[in-house]
């Protein structure tokens, strides 16, 4: 059983898509990864004016590193600070624990095990100035320090090449610095493809918690070294509802909408009847993007050499029986085992192309671009790129998204009455209602008269409907309510049905999770605390977290692969949080911001952090206002292995109450109303100390 990668910025494990009796070690490495252009050429600037980047913009940074009068090249992490420093270098290992001798020094640093902050924060921790990240693969090493990055030296990031030159200047002086630019820069993440108006279609997995208001789309995108003022920010992302990240990539596709409409010219999709014939005739398709140019086979990589100009290449599809066959036999001579085509991970939502041989191929930093053939109708598109096993390799066909299966849903979304496409409650406690709210668009040209009707599990309802009468152009809220009144998971959709059937309409998947009062999970944590109150739940009945009575603290629930065990407490008032968590779980050491098993931290629903692999006891805390706040834990397995004693442990919850400030007591007996007046005053004053 093996990792799916997501493709775009992290990578996550999903299940396998393999039979369990296989039992594929990880080492096998058997990796749909983000697809990139490989054995193309340099696309002729113009020709594909709906070509579309998804990017990150930002003020251009210049990084500057000299040791001993040599200069290397270097680039800043994101999230850093600005700033220069001089200093002896000093091997600092991984940096994952306070660097000796690093005062006053400039620290040296392998990529690897924890995070590129922790790293930094351990340098200055032992009085380092300054850090320098070496990658411990090959390529240029592209990282982030996080929104919470609490250091204040500059650190840069080189090649493992330069890297290992500089360990052998260990005791040299070096000087580095960070300083911000003037001009715009762009870094693509993902492609994507322009369908007309203020549409742009991609892939789900490029958008996945991913936010609209950061993110960009560069629309006729040819060269990301320049342009970058030409990215049109997003209005909103709809991801298809039944986008399946934990299973098959299936449904792999997502609309986005600009804020402003674009005059590009659009490419068209071909329709299902002819993506049939298209595959069964082997036909040539084209595709193009942005990613990287270094091929490898299954079980290889990473690859590197990303360009700033758009690359093409030319590839021929298949019919989805004759990928599921080839795909079959590769994984049978790969890896061992008897796999069958069933096994392959190949739906009818998608769609292969590759070359006999290998070397031609869509990779890493491809995904979300089109796929594309060129028709009696001229250029249009037929695939997503989607997922891949190795690199342009031999036996293993890329993968695409069907586009011509979800013509339906682009007209719902684009054309007729739009809506949010999942709600998503989260873990809930036991008898806490919730209500939350989704967006409802008229991307018509005509009034609508609609009725919303919630199906399946009645524990949802609808409280608010602005969105009876909705006209053209026009945007409107419901609000919906989750009773959380059973244990368990629950889901339902919302269907809309228009007074007018020329009208398309969409509809939305709500889920949710309760779990239960664990009193004896107070007692243990938290007894004499009345504003903390206690829950747990999970996966199924053994999934709870359980008391672990040596060390006054809980631990996970007993849990298999693709599972999770969930506490919970509710904070009532103002003040802070303070807690210790420890796991011992399977790591992913290749890229330790996508954990395989970790335990997760959540506060009112948004993730925080979570630690993975062998952490001892750390202590965190968090601050709150007033009201009521969540505060969750989850233990999460991937779909495959287990390492370490596969748990997580929590000890020592303490809330702290923010002290009521009181006013002094004041004499009324004389100054009449003045004394009222002060009294205004002061509380006003406090309030807005509050705000």
């Amino acid at each position: 059983m093996q990792h799916y990668l997501k493709f775009v910025l992290l990578s996550v494990s999903l299940s396998a898509v393999f039979s369990s009796d296989l039992s594929l070690a990880k080492s096998t490495s058997l990796v749909p990864i983000k697809p990139k252009i490989i054995g193309g050429e340099v696309a002729a600037e113009e020709q594909w004016p709906w070509m579309s980047a998804l990017v990150y913009t930002s003020s251009n940074i210049a990084t500057t590193l000299t040791v001993n009068n040599i200069s290397y090249e270097s680039q800043a992490f994101s999230g850093g600070v600005i700033g220069s420093a001089t200093g002896n270098i000093v091997d600092c290992g991984i940096g994952n624990t306070q660097c000796a001798d690093a005062t006053n020094n400039i620290c040296l640093i392998e990529r690897g095990d924890i995070d590129f902050s922790v790293k930094v924060e351990n340098c200055q921790a032992g009085g380092g100035i300054g850090a320098i990240i070496y990658n411990n693969v090959e390529g240029v090493l592209n990282g982030t320090l996080g929104n919470d990055f609490s250091g204040t030296i500059p650190a840069i990031a080189i090649t493992q090449a330069d890297g290992i030159t500089l360990q052998g200047n260990i005791g040299e002086s070096a000087s580095l610095s960070i300083a911000a630019g003037t001009s715009t820069v762009q870094s693509s993440t993902c492609g994507a493809s322009f369908l007309g108006d203020k549409w742009v279609l991609t892939a789900s997995h490029c958008v996945e918690g991913v936010s609209a208001e950061l993110l960009k789309v560069n629309v006729g995108e040819y060269d990301l070294s320049n342009g970058a003022e030409n990215a049109k920010a997003i209005k909103r992302i709809y991801m298809h509802p039944d986008y399946q990240l934990d299973a098959e990539l299936n449904n792999d596709i997502a609309l986005i909408e600009l804020v402003d409409s674009v005059s590009n010219p659009a490419i068209s999709l071909v329709d299902l009847a002819a993506t049939e014939q298209l595959a069964q005739q082997s036909n040539s398709v084209t595709v193009a993007g942005w990613g990287g140019r270094l091929g490898y086979d299954a079980g290889g990589g990473p690859t590197s050499d990303f360009p700033d100009v758009l690359h093409q290449v030319d590839l021929q599809l298949s019919t989805n029986q004759e990928c599921k066959d080839i795909l079959a036999q590769s994984f049978s001579d790969t890896f061992g085992g008897r796999f069958t085509a069933d096994q392959t991970g190949i739906t009818d939502a998608m769609i292969c192309a590759f070359v006999a041989g290998g070397g031609k191929g869509s990779c890493q930093g491809d995904s979300g671009g089109p796929l594309m053939v060129n028709t009696n109708e001229g250029w249009q598109q037929i695939g997503i790129v989607s997922w891949g096993i190795g690199c342009a390799a031999e036996g293993f066909p890329g993968v695409y998204t069907r586009t011509a299966v979800f013509e339906d849903w682009i007209n719902e979304i684009s054309q007729g009455i739009a809506i949010d496409q999942t709600l998503d409650f989260t873990i809930q406690a036991m008898n806490k209602p919730q209500t939350a709210s989704v967006d409802v668009v008229n991307n018509s040209a005509l009034d609508a008269n609609l009725t919303f009707t919630i199906i399946g599990d009645p524990n949802f309802t609808i409280v608010t409907n602005n969105c009876s009468s909705l006209a053209a152009g026009a945007t409107c809220t419901l609000e919906v309510r989750y009773d959380a009144a059973q244990i368990g998971k629950h889901s339902a959709s919302i269907n809309i049905t228009s007074d007018n059937t020329a009208i398309p309409t969409s509809s939305t998947h709500i889920v949710a999770r309760t779990i239960a009062l664990a009193s004896e999970l107070k007692t243990q944590l938290s007894s004499s605390d009345n504003a903390l109150t206690w829950y747990s739940g999970g996966s199924d009945e053994q999934s709870a977290w359980q008391l672990d009575n040596t060390e006054a603290a809980i631990v996970s629930g007993d849990i298999r692969d693709e599972q999770q065990s969930i506490a919970m407490v509710t904070v009532s008032g103002e003040g802070e949080l303070s807690f210790e968590w420890s796991v011992s779980s399977e790591e992913n050491t290749d890229d330790p911001a996508s954990p395989y098993d970790a335990l997760y931290l959540y506060v009112d629903g948004e993730l925080i952090s979570f630690i993975s692999g062998e952490i001892d006891y750390r202590s965190e805390s968090i601050s709150f206002g007033s009201g009521e706040h969540i505060i969750t834990w989850v233990y999460e397995k991937d779909g495959s292995t287990s390492a370490g004693d596969d748990n997580a442990h929590l000890r020592n919850v303490v809330f702290t109450p923010t002290p009521v400030v009181t006013p002094p007591t004041q004499n009324t007996s004389s100054g009449g109303g003045s004394i009222a007046w002060f009294s205004l005053i002061f509380m006003a004053i406090i309030c807005l100390r509050k705000k």
